[in-house]
């Protein structure tokens, strides 16, 4: 699997940190696990265009993890290069509603014109999609919030929180990962509910026992602070960047 972070930021504007957006690459099949604004044009500067992204999965609905999923479904109907491709995403329960509603607001410029889309409630169970196994468990954020556990066909496994605040289930999708992208919004002494700070990751990190770990989803106080000297996390640490590709 070849991993790359679209996005390392939120919903606050940034000229270095995207949007929430992940790109996984596993034997010609292209992933995104969330689309938040700019991942649109963080794709072309991987060399992807938008219409050979195969597949969709989704953490939750928040903005910052979703809005360039509509500026995609409208490019896909572009009149000259139609997409044709058929497009699956993938979500936690209500997801479905969510989407059907969008499309609604937005009438028929965001419905496919030469291609279908299959929307696939994934709870907190395990499913097949091509060579990759997905395991999903509710996490500590909002309802609709899911992390997941991807394993690929030679058994590397990749883990990915959204966003979460310390919960055993995250724990449990973390555990011997090969690699856990783990949000840490916000620095020890900036707690807010339903986000990590580097403390509680490393807690979480330690007790997943994961090879490596990259945080990510960096509000703006977390350029400020050292996060690194708050980590105390003992295995392999990354801090996110955009562009940042793991192999593993």
């Amino acid at each position: 699997m070849k991993i790359t972070i679209l996005g390392s930021g939120t919903a606050v504007p940034s000229l270095t940190r995207n949007s929430s957006g992940i790109l996984l690459q596993d034997e010609g099949v292209n992933t995104l696990f969330d689309f938040g604004y700019g991942t649109l044009r963080q794709l072309l500067r991987c060399g992807i265009d938008y219409h050979q992204i195969h597949r969709i999965f989704f953490t939750h609905n928040h903005p910052d993890h979703i809005c360039d999923l509509i500026p995609f479904l409208f490019g896909s109907r572009y009149y000259h290069e139609p997409r044709t491709r058929d497009l699956e995403i993938v979500a936690g329960p209500g997801f479905e509603d969510f989407f059907r509603q969008m499309i609604d607001v937005f009438g028929s410029w965001l419905k496919p014109t030469e291609y279908a889309i299959k929307i696939i409630t994934q709870d907190e169970e395990e499913r097949s999609y091509g060579s990759l196994r997905v395991l999903s468990k509710k996490v500590k954020h909002i309802a609709m919030s899911r992390g997941y556990r991807i394993t690929d066909s030679k058994g590397a496994v990749l883990a990915i929180s959204g966003d979460t605040d310390y919960c055993q289930s995250m724990v449990d999708l973390g555990r011997h990962a090969d690699l856990l992208i783990l949000e840490c919004a916000f620095p020890d002494d900036m707690k807010c509910p339903g986000h990590l700070t580097p403390d509680l990751a490393s807690q979480l990190a330690n007790e997943a026992e994961c090879k490596r770990l990259c945080l990510t989803h960096f509000y703006p106080p977390c350029d400020l602070k050292k996060i690194l000297e708050q980590m105390k996390f003992q295995g392999q640490l990354f801090l996110a960047a955009d562009l940042m590709e793991f192999s593993i």
